[in-house]
């Protein structure tokens, strides 16, 4: 792989010119951390870039498995290494977020940039965003108290959907 020199006038190319605003603005920000990583514009980031912004209008989770074979059931040849590698490049850049679950496995989700938190199902692994948040006053008094000064928080909190308890799957 060629590693071009970065050049902060340069700016990524575009792969989506279609779609609703939201869907463009993800693409923008997925391809701009790309971009940053310096990370090529390939064939398979660009059908992962696609998928990813069709995830992020349906605000659905998903995990990295689940993406690789439903990429290369469409798509054919897409390395899972690829798909692996940018999920977590794209956490790292806080462009998806990793959740975890009860059961140990992960579901990732394309979040906005705000502060926000997640409610998820233990039936279902529903992936919910939600802005409250507890004060800054409480957060950093509970560090406090066990000798910690808090520089970041995030809040899951575990659940069952209202689907899930209509349809009797708890």
């Amino acid at each position: 792989m060629k590693n071009e020199s970065r050049d902060a006038s340069r700016s990524p190319r575009q792969v989506c010119a279609h779609g609703d605003r939201h869907a463009s603005e993800e693409v923008r920000r997925i391809e701009n951390a790309f971009f940053d990583l310096s990370r090529p514009n390939t064939a398979p980031r660009r059908i992962l870039v696609e998928k990813l912004a069709e995830l992020a209008r349906t605000g659905e989770a998903f995990s990295t498995d689940d993406l690789w074979q439903g990429l290369r059931a469409v798509h054919g040849r897409i390395g899972r290494a690829t798909v692996y590698r940018s999920i977590e490049q794209l956490v790292e850049s806080k462009v998806l977020d990793r959740v975890e679950l009860r059961d140990g496995s992960r579901r990732y989700r394309v979040c906005g940039g705000a502060h926000h938190h997640h409610l998820v199902c233990n039936t279902c692994h529903r992936v919910e965003e939600f802005q409250e948040c507890l004060s800054v006053r409480t957060i950093e008094e509970i560090g406090r108290r066990h000798g910690f000064t808090v520089e970041e928080h995030t809040l899951t909190v575990y659940g069952t959907c209202s689907s899930c308890l209509k349809s009797g799957d708890k």
